[in-house]
């Protein structure tokens, strides 16, 4: 889905979902009482409004149910990134050469500070931060080149920063593989067609002649309140760096923090 739909509130994200798949209901209901007048089409229409029903809500089921740890994992690499760059600028005191140390420090704290600043700010948008990226490639070119290694001690200091920088980059990667969800190209046009059809053939099972006729549409206005207030949970866990249930930078303030107290 596009970025502004996260930007929504919540209550007018729900109501556009309704308003949007509502007026196909509408649509399907038009087409019944205009083209599918006969009675041998109201079993055909029942088949394809409860086909389309049953399959659209053990596909939606079966998405929450994979999908529903995705907040707790987002947290959980954020956290293991946040405390990857502590360790890292706990192992920098190791660093015999004091310039040096302080160069590892400083891109340290760049790169924390645009994570912080500058990177979420893309990331509540969909997109990734260069400036970010940037830095990160300042602090990767710090360890890996510009810590000396003519002593036994500076190589044990380098071999710790490498260790623990690989760590970081894996848990950067994990962080960032959530930008795009899941729920992209072909499967987000599935997921809309299923949407379409569940609401279009709720619409044509409705009919005027029918002596229940209140009691069916308050069904079916239920069904489709469930299913479209379903769909819009799947779209709000499928982006967990945007919309209601995001996950912010709490983790990284922590830790910068925590590395402005450290004295060493």
């Amino acid at each position: 889905m596009p970025a502004w739909f996260y930007d929504l509130p919540v209550l007018a994200a729900l109501f556009l979902i309704y308003i949007v798949f509502g007026c196909i209901s509408i649509f399907g209901f038009w087409i019944r009482r205009k083209f599918l007048t006969k009675r041998k089409s109201f079993k055909i229409i029942s088949i394809a409004q409860q086909t389309s029903l049953t399959f659209g809500t053990l596909f939606m089921a079966f998405w929450i149910a994979i999908n529903w740890q995705t907040l707790d994992q987002l947290a959980l690499a954020s956290e293991n990134e946040a405390h990857a760059i502590l360790n890292i600028y706990s192992i920098s005191k190791t660093i015999h050469d004091v310039n040096c140390r302080n160069e590892v420090r400083q891109s340290i704290n760049n790169y924390l500070d645009s994570v912080i600043n500058d990177e979420y700010k893309f990331l509540e948008h969909g997109q990734l931060s260069s400036q970010t990226e940037a830095q990160f490639g300042k602090l990767m070119q710090t360890v890996y080149k510009d810590i000396p290694t003519e002593t036994i001690q500076d190589q044990m200091s380098y071999q710790q920063m490498s260790n623990a920088l690989n760590q970081l980059v894996g848990y950067r990667t994990e962080r960032l593989d959530f930008v795009n969800g899941e729920l992209n190209g072909v499967l987000l046009i599935f997921f809309i067609i299923l949407l379409v059809l569940i609401c279009f053939w709720n619409g044509c099972v409705s009919n005027r002649s029918n002596r229940n006729f209140r009691l069916t549409i308050l069904a079916l206005f239920s069904q489709n309140l469930i299913i479209l207030s379903s769909a819009w949970l799947i779209l709000e866990i499928d982006r967990p760096f945007q919309g209601h249930f995001h996950i912010g930078n709490n983790s990284f303030v922590s830790v910068a923090n925590e590395i402005h107290k450290l004295k060493f």
